[in-house]
């Protein structure tokens, strides 16, 4: 059996499959102040009847990362740069940085020297900082000078979480890599704590499978790799959907797909069965990052969001003021009127009914607005699906095979998930003039797709044939050529080799590896070529391991 467990902002919810089925699926309450409460009673729900030794997998996916951040509730952090010279620090950084000295240039060769006194010194004006950062501009292609300062940090700020932005990503965009580590180490503690929570959960109820956490990208990392690499997680709760879908739809052609939660939807656009990636890596917070995430777009409506009138117009979200009337809140809620509308069914009909009475103009009924919110929610959810399609239809092309046959997506169909779906898919399908299809299972696809998740790890090696050096920038590798004489084929068999055992040292079953990037060029000087730069990032391909069958009524 594989457990499945996704811990949103309002639900945690969790599923256990076997042999390609849901065989039971649970919701409850988020316990935000002690998340050991909700994950138990989760697992209980689920896990009734059941013998919890025949759990041979765990799966989980979250939005506590991504809530910590949008929330403003990450820890502080001291950002330590090697930036060398010709940078220019402006805005592109969430935190202003301390420059250090040391240098290492593009080709990995170091210039000048890092100064332990002057690290000292900074660590004396970082006394209050919770975690540090360290980056060096070109640390991917030699880690030693980043690794040197962060182990000086460490010997200076005991106990402090210290993130060296290499180890994060083997890209060579310093802005973004700088911004993956500094987020890396703003969410290390809120991260440990959830992990915390899950460990102890699972401890006692006698689960002792592997356990794995899920991706921005839509693979699985182990959880004691994603107590060290935690910004990997932010965004799961979105991606956790798109391969539910996945698994359970298998969707074909150009599709949209919705995940309506408690308080945000979020958007996915699919392209021959595909999700689309995010090009340039993720945004948090409006700042460029390396973490590497399917393409996505979130919207403040959700079962949760405020409904009011603000002058001649209903008003839906973006805000949540608590839950719905029908569950005890205080206003009314899209939730309301779906309960109204008679397309979800739960809660106390007639505080929902109540709810839409306090909404309703002109001696209409309860029903009547109860549409009129609906109405209102699915048009912002379509309006924000026409702006996606225009930004991905903006998008810079590379290849003359894009600039020749690219086109807009324009989606044929739309697949709702989650627990507002039943009730705005079918409506943003119809101002959209396309089909839907609420897949069984659609209420816990989170959990669907955080337990079918594919275990998943990269590397990225970069060989100088002429300094006779490579380097795989994520296991701080610099060694020596055995041959100076290299074709990409080469490389990509030596990145394969360093592929495995990192996988092998993370507990991840290594079959495929999938190339994301490669790059050669050569190395003139004068008249004459004196070798070549070779680079190739290898994954494991994220994905599903196995397409699920849904089965409604399922409890």
């Amino acid at each position: 059996m594989w457990l499945g467990i996704d811990v949103g902002g309002t639900f945690t919810d969790a599923v256990v499959i076997a042999n390609g089925e849901i065989l039971a699926q649970a919701k409850a309450p988020t316990t935000h102040t002690d998340l050991l409460s909700g994950i138990l009673a989760a697992v209980d729900l689920v896990m009734h009847g059941m013998v919890c030794s025949g759990v041979e997998r765990v799966a989980l996916s979250t939005t506590i990362v991504t809530n910590a951040v949008v929330q403003g509730k990450t820890d502080t952090v001291g950002l330590l740069l090697l930036p060398g010279p010709g940078v220019n620090l402006n805005k592109m950084l969430p935190e202003l940085p301390i420059t250090l000295a040391g240098y290492v240039d593009h080709r990995g060769r170091e210039t000048s020297l890092p100064d332990e006194k002057e690290v000292i010194k900074a660590c004396e004006q970082l006394q209050d900082r919770s975690a540090l950062a360290v980056v060096g501009k070109f640390a991917v292609r030699n880690p030693r000078q980043e690794l040197q300062v962060a182990r000086w940090v460490k010997e200076q700020l005991p106990g402090r979480h210290v993130t060296a932005g290499s180890s994060i990503s083997g890209a060579l965009n310093f802005w973004r890599r700088t911004n993956s580590a500094y987020y890396n180490s703003a969410v290390h503690r809120h991260f440990g704590e959830f992990s915390t929570a899950i460990t102890t959960a699972l401890q006692q109820r006698q689960i002792t499978a592997p356990v794995f956490v899920l991706k921005a990208d839509g693979g699985t990392l182990p959880l004691v790799v994603a107590e060290q690499n935690p910004v990997e997680t932010i965004f799961t709760g979105p991606a956790a959907s798109v391969l539910g879908i996945m698994a359970m739809t298998a969707p074909s052609g150009e599709t949209v797909s919705l995940d309506v939660g408690g308080t945000t939807t979020d958007i996915a656009l699919w392209q021959d069965g595909l999700p689309l990636f995010a090009s340039r890596g993720a945004r948090i917070n409006g700042f460029p990052t390396a973490v590497r995430a399917f393409w996505m777009r979130s919207v403040g409506i959700g079962g949760d969001s405020f409904v009011r009138w603000e002058g001649e117009q209903i008003k839906v979200g973006p805000m949540r003021l608590g839950p719905a009337m029908a569950l005890g809140g205080e206003y009314p809620t899209v939730s309301d009127a779906l309960i109204v509308a008679g397309h979800v069914h739960f809660g106390d009909r007639a505080a929902a009914m109540k709810a839409m009475e306090k909404l309703t103009r002109n001696g209409g009924s309860s029903e009547n607005t109860a549409a009129l919110v609906l109405e209102a929610a699915a048009t912002i959810i379509h309006q924000e699906i026409d702006a996606m399609i225009l930004e991905q239809a903006a998008e810079p092309v590379y290849k003359v095979d894009d600039i020749i046959n690219g086109r807009p997506i324009a989606p044929e169909l739309l697949i709702g998930v989650g627990g507002a779906a039943p009730g705005l898919a079918p409506l943003v399908a119809k101002i959209r003039g396309i089909d839907y299809q609420t897949p069984p299972g659609a209420m816990v696809a989170n959990a669907v797709g955080a337990a079918v998740a594919r275990p998943t790890t990269e590397v990225t090696l970069r060989a100088d044939t002429s300094q006779g050096i490579y380097t795989v920038a994520e296991l701080g590798l610099r060694q020596k050529l055995t041959k100076r004489s290299l074709t990409p084929t080469d490389v990509r068999d030596l990145a394969r080799q360093h592929l495995r055992e990192r996988a092998v040292q993370s507990g991840i079953n290594f079959e495929t590896a999938e190339v994301v990037y490669e790059e050669e060029f050569n190395l003139v000087r004068g008249f004459s070529t004196i070798g070549k730069i070779l680079t190739c990032r290898l994954q494991v391909k994220p994905g599903v391991l196995r397409a699920i069958c849904g089965k409604e009524g399922v409890l």
